[in-house]
């Protein structure tokens, strides 16, 4: 996994106790996104933007300003000092089936499971009733001896994904953990806490994050907006700077 990759992946895979479920009883895609929606909200989402700030063990800390419209544009700008104190920013655009990295004002292409996650997760957002067909319920005992609902979930041919297991707490019905698993073999996974109201949208604001590859990350997500205008401009595939 090149750079590009490993700093998409940063915020949206996380390392955490998830427990491979047991059949029981099996809801339809649209009812588990009623029952356990990741981001709980009264009205429809067209567009969701927040702030970051990441650190991770042996890694300079960094910023970054995520960007989604329900229609698939994503945009995340991560902005860090090196260690001479300069500035320095990297943009990664997704829109439809391509993604690029944009740095110096140079563009690059970029694709694999990184940018397939990110495009998975984004849907998991605002549409997971279609991306899920079934899930699998089961109730399991955590290593603190607290319950958690496990879900082993059926999609419906998403790109580039071969399954998930999904942990929800039974009291809140919020999420508390995601293990993707990559067709091309990686398995990713997060953890969500410390949820918090934003505009009237319950949101985590806590993901403790790894792909496997290094020390985990820790995210923590501030000034959430629910529904803000995204201008198209922002989601070219070409430098937006420039």
């Amino acid at each position: 996994m090149n750079r590009a990759e490993k700093i998409l992946t940063v915020g949206i895979a996380a390392v955490s106790s998830l427990f491979l479920p047991a059949c029981g009883t099996t809801v339809s895609g649209p009812e588990l996104a009623e029952l356990s929606p990741l981001v709980s909200t009264p009205f429809v989402l067209t567009s969701v933007s927040y702030l970051a700030d990441y650190t991770q063990e042996g890694a300079l800390p960094f910023t970054c300003e995520v960007r989604m419209r329900s229609n698939g544009l994503i945009r995340r700008d991560y902005v860090w000092k090196d260690e001479e104190g300069k500035e320095k920013k990297v943009t990664i655009v997704v829109n439809g089936d391509k993604a690029v990295k944009i740095e110096d004002g140079k563009v690059t292409v970029i694709d694999g499971s990184a940018t397939e996650m990110t495009r998975f997760f984004a849907g998991l957002v605002f549409t997971p009733d279609t991306l899920v067909s079934s899930a699998d319920e089961s109730v399991r005992t955590a290593p603190d001896g607290s319950s958690v609902y496990v879900y082993g979930v059926r999609l419906n041919g998403v790109p580039g994904v071969d399954s998930c297991v999904l942990n929800v707490d039974p009291k809140s019905r919020l999420w508390t953990g995601l293990m993707v698993r990559m067709k091309g073999g990686t398995e990713t996974a997060s953890t969500f806490t410390e949820y918090k109201t934003f505009s009237g949208v319950t949101y985590p604001s806590r993901i403790v994050s790894s792909n496997g590859d290094g020390a985990p990350a820790i995210c923590i997500i501030r000034d959430v907006k629910i529904n803000p205008e995204l201008p198209d401009e922002l989601f070219r595939l070409s430098n937006p700077n420039g």
